[in-house]
């Protein structure tokens, strides 16, 4: 699956509210994103961005961009608040402003619903990348919608039949199964969910990253998150949260019951033995993509060989046809200067037969010579069966019998 915050994204023209009371920021923003082709709405606090949006004669906006730190009335953070307290807002991507870029500064733009976060001074050309992917990313989400409530309702079913032990067990049977980072974690988001669970996760192979959530791609904001923390202890909680860190696998636990100390250390334990699973199912799935890297490296060897090997084939015959013209010539040749030499009929005989003789032994050495010729084309066949090996790139989940 391609990550849509890794992509390079086509920017489209969108309606943007900017909501920072800063006339200069706002101002430099304005610039930059109407040059872009934007169309831009400005207000100075969170109150005039919230009635705009309440407005349902004007135009809801694609994207917000939200300044956190506003000298009067209500911050970014309660604006944003507010504004997913209205379901037509639930989905609009907010992209917060902000002069410090701490971990809680973070933490409390996610909870607040933030979809991105950029600390000042701002990079115009980011900022037009954030702005157009968060576009995007809106879009992705209105046609997951359906998607997501029927995924619910079958974590829900699951749930009632696997037990916390059946849960591990079953992900720990089923995980090497998986032949990509999309397939692995996807069966570990799910299997975290018949638990109760609401996860991210992030899988780490040298050639790609991977962040998902249970609603698909996660947001630039929700990737940094888990950057800041997979540094933190192999097991890390704060708040309702917890993490668990192996070197190529962060797993992200949003609601643990804080309240129920013994279903936390349950539900660490049980998430250890997870993620220690998926971590080997990393390592099987680079496996893999180096076995598939190989085997494209042998085709095209053998691929390269056998047009030698043809190559090399060809001018052997060439070169055998070629000597016997020369052959043949030569003696014609040698034949034509007897009359030159003013030899006697029999001294002519003798070197002509002399000649054809040596001729003759030198053929018989071409056509004795045809094993090494059968060699050659016993060579080429043999490196275009090599060239048809393959390592098959399966995406799907499903466990099968062999490791492959």
């Amino acid at each position: 699956m391609v990550d849509l915050f890794n992509e390079a994204p086509t920017l489209a023209p969108g309606l943007i509210l900017i909501v920072d009371d800063d006339p200069i920021t706002a101002g430099m923003l304005s610039i930059s994103l109407a040059a872009a082709g934007h169309e831009i709405i400005e207000v100075n606090s969170g109150e005039d961005a919230l009635a705009r949006l309440r407005d349902s004669k004007q135009k809801s906006p694609d994207v917000v961009i939200l300044d956190i730190e506003m000298g009067s009335g209500i911050n970014g953070y309660e604006t944003c608040l507010r504004m997913r307290e209205m379901e037509t807002l639930h989905y609009l991507p907010v992209i917060f402003l902000s002069g410090h870029d701490s971990l809680d500064d973070r933490l409390r733009a996610y909870d607040a619903g933030g979809s991105d976060f950029t600390a000042k001074p701002f990079n115009p050309d980011e900022m037009l990348r954030k702005v157009a992917v968060s576009i995007r990313h809106r879009q992705q989400e209105n046609a997951k919608t359906a998607d997501n409530k029927s995924s619910f309702n079958a974590a829900m079913t699951a749930m009632t039949s696997l037990g916390e032990s059946g849960v591990t067990l079953n992900y720990s049977r089923n995980a090497l199964g998986c032949r990509s980072l999309q397939a692995l974690a996807t069966l570990t988001l799910d299997s975290m969910a018949t638990l109760g669970l609401n996860c991210h996760i992030q899988l780490r192979a040298p050639s790609s990253t991977l962040t998902l959530t249970p609603h698909g791609a996660a947001s630039p904001l929700e990737v940094s998150v888990i950057e800041k923390m997979r540094s933190m202890d192999r097991i890390f909680s704060f708040g309702n949260r917890a993490i668990i860190n192996y070197t190529n696998v962060s797993l992200l636990v949003q609601n643990m019951p804080t309240a129920n100390a013994d279903l936390c250390g349950r539900i660490r334990d049980h998430g250890a033995m997870i993620v220690e699973a998926a971590e080997q199912a990393v390592d099987n799935i680079n496996l893999r993509v180096e076995a598939v890297i190989r085997a494209q490296e042998l085709r095209d060897l053998a691929a390269s060989a056998r047009v030698a090997v043809e190559e090399l084939r060809n001018n052997y015959r060439d070169l055998q046809v070629s000597t016997r013209l020369e052959l043949d010539t030569m003696a014609h040749t040698i034949e034509g200067m007897y009359i030159h030499l003013g030899l006697s009929n029999k001294q002519e005989f003798t070197i002509s037969d002399t000649v054809r003789d040596a001729v003759d032994r030198v053929l018989d050495l071409f056509e004795q010579s045809s094993e090494l010729d059968q060699k050659f084309a016993g060579i080429a066949m043999s490196l275009t069966k090599a060239g048809e090996y393959s390592v098959s790139q399966e995406e799907e989940a499903a466990p099968t019998i062999d490791l492959w």
